[in-house]
């Protein structure tokens, strides 16, 4: 079984997306806006129990034990700094930021979480994703379902994938989008 711990895993993999005026073409290919790549950070964390009680992970040991399946209703709060990048692993300027929030079903260890990239101009990417957080072992990513976006990516279709990059304690988003082209 995962662990509380894996919450917290989840809040580094559990994102969504995110441009800059980088990728603000409409021309596609390797770092067009149908191919674009993300790293992000996570730098806000909550977990809330459905009595209200409520983890943020700042020195706090948690609301329950590490061991504990998480309470149907349970919810996690997820805000990540969104870094553009060329080759996956090195972090350019920053261009927005994740907002994310996941609730724990009745099948243990499942979440479903719906998530927006905002980005710094102006534009979004919105998703969602049905997580199993029994399936630890299984490489550490996972597709989001892009289900529309605003400004650059309004429109937009396809699937985003979330690698967790590991002892970097970072995300990497991999987007693959149909986006409409004006004819």
């Amino acid at each position: 079984m995962r662990r509380i711990a894996v919450l917290s895993g989840l809040v580094l993999v559990g994102g969504l997306l995110g441009p800059s005026t980088a990728f603000a073409d409409q021309t596609g290919g390797e770092h067009g806006k149908d191919n674009a790549r993300w790293i992000a950070v996570t730098d806000h964390f909550a977990l809330v129990l459905p009595d209200g009680e409520t983890f943020t992970g700042e020195g706090d040991p948690g609301p329950i034990d590490p061991n504990d399946v998480p309470p149907v209703g349970t919810q996690l709060f997820v805000s990540e700094v969104l870094y553009e990048t060329e080759d996956g692993e090195t972090r350019g300027d920053e261009v927005g930021r994740t907002h994310i929030q996941c609730t724990a079903q009745v099948v243990e260890l499942m979440f479903q979480c719906d998530g927006a990239f905002v980005f710094d101009n102006g534009s979004q990417l919105l998703g969602s994703v049905a997580l199993d957080l029994s399936m630890e072992g299984e490489g550490g990513s996972f597709e989001i379902s892009v289900t529309g976006g605003t400004g650059d990516w309004f429109g937009a279709t396809g699937a985003i994938t979330s690698t967790d990059t590991g002892p970097t304690s970072a995300t990497l988003y991999e987007a693959d989008l149909v986006l409409p082209h004006d004819d």
